[in-house]
């Protein structure tokens, strides 16, 4: 957990470029988007999450639904929900990146993570409050150690609640990062997000990730 200080210091950093009143209103929007998208989406969508259930329990052995610890605001550790793609639940300091052709994503899996379906059980996630339907996505613990050691304000990212979509994915930025660069890059786009929040930003950032190509790339 973030200590005292490092949250007042990234709370100052938001509040400093707007006023008090207007900080509180857009947290109070997002939020409120936040709830309304949740539940409508675990309610519309009930019925797919019951053919993906059934989908995954027909194709290889485990649970249904998994949890990993991801760091949300302010670095608190948070278990992020997602329907099993693979055939082993990897965590903590034993996360490794999927890459292409990986022999540990199961059949069903693999149309799962192209079409992103594996990570709408994080709806619940929005729902308690832990994370955002648009955010910087929550990256593993193992590699939040590593990368804030070689990428100055990467710990800015987590000033917010991390998103089940966001900016730097919508925009194709997305997959395994095997080198600086690609996370350097991701890291600018998280932080653009943040400096120019709207909620109409929010919305632009759903409907590309709905319906944009580069929202599906680079995953495996």
């Amino acid at each position: 957990m973030a200590s005292a200080n490092g949250y007042s210091d990234r709370l100052y950093q938001v509040v400093t470029s707007h006023s008090l009143a207007e900080f509180c209103l857009c947290a109070a929007l997002k939020r409120t988007f936040d709830l309304l998208a949740a539940i409508a989406g675990l309610v519309v969508l009930s019925p797919l999450f019951l053919i993906i259930a059934l989908a995954i329990k027909l194709d290889s052995n485990g649970p249904v639904l998994f949890r990993q610890l991801r760091h949300g605001r302010n670095e608190q550790t948070i278990s992020v929900f997602k329907f099993r793609s693979m055939s082993v639940m990897e965590n903590g300091d034993e996360f490794r990146q999927v890459k292409k052709n990986d022999p540990r994503v199961t059949r069903v899996g693999r149309v799962l993570r192209r079409t992103n379906l594996d990570e709408l059980p994080q709806l619940l996630n929005v729902l308690v409050g832990e994370m955002s339907i648009v955010g910087p996505r929550p990256q593993a613990i193992a590699h939040n150690r590593m990368y804030s050691e070689v990428i100055p304000r990467f710990c800015r990212r987590h000033s917010v609640k991390p998103g089940i979509t966001g900016w730097a994915q919508a925009n194709g930025y997305r997959g395994e990062t095997d080198t600086i660069d690609k996370m350097v890059r991701r890291v600018e786009y998280d932080l653009h997000y943040i400096d120019h929040w709207s909620l109409w930003l929010d919305l632009k950032i759903v409907l590309m990730t709905l319906l944009s190509e580069k929202a599906y790339l680079n995953v495996y």
